[in-house]
């Protein structure tokens, strides 16, 4: 197995491996609670700004922006004209239950090993790009 070319690459695949994670936790601090409260008890201060609650509360700024990063990726990545499939390799091979190597993914999707390598370093430099590295291909081609 070769070494990777550029320092950034084993950090940026580590973002996209944390993803659905950080979406979680994104979903858990952004839900509303849309159930009444039945209690009798008076609630304290705050409690009945639930909108304000919200809006206040934030991941931790690196991992916002590790998300922010690759959530931007996948949207460029999905108006790309293979857009669906290319996030179908990726959810194969970093998102799945079982993620499997990337040439598997490939066969899974009828699609070269070749073309699976550089939609997947393509997705990989989008990331980086939209994390902040300097790449140099700033955009998904």
């Amino acid at each position: 197995m070769s070494s990777p070319k550029f320092r950034w690459w084993a950090f940026v695949k580590a973002m996209i491996r944390d993803y659905p994670n950080l979406e979680r936790s994104w979903r858990e601090i952004h839900a509303t609670n849309v159930t009444a409260g039945f209690s009798a008890m008076p609630r304290g201060g705050g409690a009945s700004r639930t909108v304000e609650n919200i809006a206040l509360r934030q991941m931790p700024p690196d991992d916002q922006k590790v998300y922010d990063a690759v959530s931007r990726a996948i949207e460029l990545t999905r108006l790309l004209p293979e857009g669906k499939r290319r996030l179908d390799m990726i959810e194969l091979v970093y998102w799945g239950s079982k993620p499997m190597p990337l040439k598997s993914a490939a066969l899974h999707l009828f699609i070269s090993e070749r073309t699976a390598k550089r939609w997947h370093g393509t997705f990989v430099r989008c990331v980086a790009t939209c994390y902040g590295f300097q790449v140099g291909t700033p955009e998904p081609k």
